[in-house]
């Protein structure tokens, strides 16, 4: 989770009521099915500048959160017994709309040493989903290689490829690294983003930049379903983004976490250094515990959830190969008081499973 309380709400409740007070009828109907016209032309601008996304407003169309352009994708590209290789550990909520579509999911195995490793399973894909600027749940970035590798292999498969920009703002190591969309040339990259971890999760808006072979046909798709974002949080947002706000708060967010992921990784190897190995994530609002041998995560986490504490369990990121026991461990929404109080809890939890 993002730390909400830092968002800047009384600038934003102005930019709301501005819209509310000024926005005319098309602010209150079903019009721009696709998105408001000025928050397009504002996420173009934005994408281009942040990510090195190329693409026009025209191609871009709002969503009601990244899980909603992952159901939509899913509805408009994939035939039952269609295949679509995804990444293990992965994020299983684009399995789960995957998984809804007929689909037959394959893993592309990653870890923290060897990265992606795409080697073809059989059968070629029709889609390719990876979070290459921050794997969710590992916290590693795509390496060039690796990009070049995925484009060559959509290529050959006649595939499309969605790019989760999963944590991509947040990056503490390094420089920015482009978004693979950045490097395609042949319009097989879907580009999909939200604005759950930048603003505030309850916020619900998110967005995808489709190659123009899609934009055209996503119209029919959306009326069917009925997942339209409501047009004044989006203009207001558009007014957000164009009058500098949202780039001043990530400038001030992305200061907090970094110091507030420093502590964190201090206060866990004081506490927990027998227990746990963090891995070096190089981005993200998170990063993964690594148990020792003989803890079960699973266990953990249920032990820990007695204690008020939520924790993820890596394990159930795996899906089709041997899982790795570890706890996905949440950082950015607490200050030095609340992380100490929550390893202590975790610290117990972890101790109770040892007995």
């Amino acid at each position: 989770m993002p730390d909400a309380g830092s968002f800047p709400f009384g600038v934003w409740g102005r930019l709301v009521a501005r819209r509310a007070s000024h926005g005319g009828e098309t602010l209150f109907g079903t019009y721009d099915v696709t998105g408001h016209p000025a928050l397009k032309e504002a996420i173009a601008g934005y994408l281009y500048s942040a990510r090195g996304v190329r693409c026009r407003p025209e191609q871009i169309v709002v969503t009601t959160g990244a899980q909603a352009a992952f159901d939509l994708l899913a509805r408009l590209l994939l035939d039952p017994d269609d295949t679509v290789w995804m990444e293990e550990p992965g994020y299983y909520g684009a399995k789960a709309a995957f998984t809804v579509a007929g689909a037959r999911v394959l893993p592309i195995p990653v870890d923290q040493e060897r990265g992606w490793y795409l080697e073809p399973p059989d059968p070629l894909p029709r889609l390719i989903y990876v979070t290459p600027a921050c794997q969710h749940p590992l916290g590693i970035t795509m390496r060039m290689e690796e990009r070049l590798r995925l484009l060559d292999i959509a290529e050959t498969a006649n595939s499309w490829v969605i790019e989760d920009d999963f944590d991509g703002e947040y990056r503490f190591q390094g420089r920015p690294v482009p978004a693979i969309q950045s490097m395609d040339r042949s319009g097989r990259v879907i580009y999909v983003g939200t604005f759950a971890k930048l603003l505030f999760p309850a916020l619900r808006l998110g967005f995808m930049v489709l190659p123009q072979e899609l934009a055209g046909r996503i119209v029919n798709a959306l009326s069917t379903t009925g997942q339209f974002a409501p047009l004044l949080l989006q203009a207001a947002l558009a007014d957000f983004i164009t009058e500098g706000h949202m780039s001043r708060h990530l400038k001030r967010m992305r200061r907090i976490y970094a110091q507030r992921r420093q502590l964190f990784r201090d206060i866990v190897t004081e506490r927990l250094r027998d227990e746990i190995t963090l891995s070096p994530a190089e981005a993200g609002i998170q990063v993964v515990g690594y148990l020792r041998d003989g803890i079960d995560d699973i266990k953990v986490s249920q032990a820990a959830a007695k204690r008020a504490i939520n924790v993820s369990p890596l394990s159930k990121y795996f899906q089709n190969t041997a899982p790795t026991q570890g706890l996905v461990l949440g950082y950015a929404a607490c200050d030095a008081t609340q992380m100490r109080e929550g390893v202590e809890r975790l610290a117990q939890a972890i101790g109770e499973v040892l007995g």
